[in-house]
């Protein structure tokens, strides 16, 4: 019943009685069981000639809290969002994984509490956590600092700490999965094929097909980063040679750009600033590194014919440079009926991508009915 009023389906008694086939008095007794405990409100009458007008009800966002949280190779993104992944406090932290896990989680948590503390909210208040993370394949290749070994985040329960933190379900997915969820169900909710590229430190690509996250058999689903690029020797943190991580993403083209100008203080987000600023270098560096990212998304485009593809990332941020090298390749690389109905744009949702898609994610698995079942139960057992 929760789920036919937040979708918007159904807002009576009596149009949820007809959807599901019950008796009107079994819908009463559960919304009111919602409504005491705060997931519906009233939300009007329904005016439809004589007798008592139904009461419409509305799905309550502010039931409670979701810690949504990016973590990136270099810097992550920490939110608080309600419960329609609307975003109410967000901002990036600077915290390098190479720190270790428990000092990210530390940096997290902390910043968790400034966030609860500006909108005048507790932890209790918190629903669930969502936690988007690098692939497997870069998170391995993190060397850690201190003590406790040079990988600690290869064995490292990011779900299992975060739960024992805070108490709450979390979720944990690739953060390119997450941006991709939350792209499609913003910009392109018809696409029945989308994938989303990040092109940060790091590259990766998500998937969704028929509105679902597509992870393959092992989660690999999207590793292009380790496609190997023609002509490139490059040597890649997986050991491989001409990996696409090792030729054009962030950190590969910094790198790039320091050997031809003998520059050695370089982010990736400065290569953008300086491309976005005019500097010509710069700008050569990332119409190539789209040149050879549409290289590798040309063979993704033949193999799934998606009807959309989003660009996301520090480098997309430099304007219309990448993303021109990106189509040339796919437009010149792709067979010509799966190019030209491709939509290839700049993803929309800007640096809260990633927290709205693990808010999304994390309230699909969170409301679901015996999970809800589970906050009503408690609640009246405890009052």
């Amino acid at each position: 019943m929760l789920q036919l009023v937040r979708s918007g389906a159904a807002a009576t008694t009596s149009e949820i009685a007809t959807l599901m086939s019950v008796a009107r008095s079994t819908v009463a007794e559960r919304i009111e069981l919602l409504v005491r405990n705060g997931l519906l409100v009233p939300d009007g009458e329904v005016a439809l000639g004589r007798g008592r007008p139904p009461m419409r009800y509305a799905f309550n966002a502010g039931a409670g809290l979701v810690l949504a949280v990016q973590l990136g190779m270099s810097g992550s993104r920490v939110a608080i969002t309600d419960l329609s992944a609307q975003v109410l406090m967000s901002r990036t932290v600077d915290v390098n994984l190479s720190l270790g896990p428990h000092r990210v989680f530390a940096t997290v948590l902390d910043t968790l509490d400034e966030h609860l503390l500006a909108i005048g909210a507790a932890r209790d208040q918190l629903r669930g956590v969502g936690l988007g993370i690098p692939g497997s394949t870069e998170l391995a290749a993190v060397r850690t600092t201190g003590r406790r070994g040079p990988r600690q985040w290869e064995a490292f329960d990011v779900s299992g700490h975060m739960r024992g933190a805070l108490e709450v379900p979390v979720y944990v997915d690739q953060d390119v999965n997450l941006m991709a969820l939350a792209e499609q169900r913003s910009s392109f909710p018809n696409a029945r094929v989308f994938a989303c590229v990040k092109v940060g430190t790091t590259i990766g690509c998500g998937i969704v097909i028929n509105g679902q996250v597509f992870r393959g058999g092992t989660g690999l689903a999207g590793a292009i980063a380790h496609t190997p690029v023609k002509g490139s020797t490059a040597q890649c943190d997986c050991g491989n040679l001409g990996c696409l991580n090792a030729t054009a993403s962030g950190a590969a083209l910094v790198t790039r750009l320091r050997r031809a100008d003998g520059e050695s203080a370089l982010s990736a987000r400065e290569l953008s600033q300086r491309a976005a600023a005019g500097d010509i270098e710069a700008i050569q560096a990332i119409r190539q590194g789209g040149r050879e990212l549409g290289e590798v998304l040309a063979g993704v485009v033949n193999l799934l014919n998606p009807e959309a593809l989003a660009v996301w990332g520090y480098l997309d941020d430099a304007g219309d440079y990448l993303l021109a090298g990106v189509r040339e390749s796919i437009y010149t690389g792709a067979l010509p009926a799966a190019s030209e109905s491709v939509t290839i744009a700049h993803a929309a949702l800007g640096d809260d991508a990633g927290v709205q898609g693990a808010a999304t994610a994390v309230l699909e698995e969170i409301l679901t009915p015996s999970v809800v079942d589970g906050w009503i139960y408690h609640a009246e057992t405890r009052a």
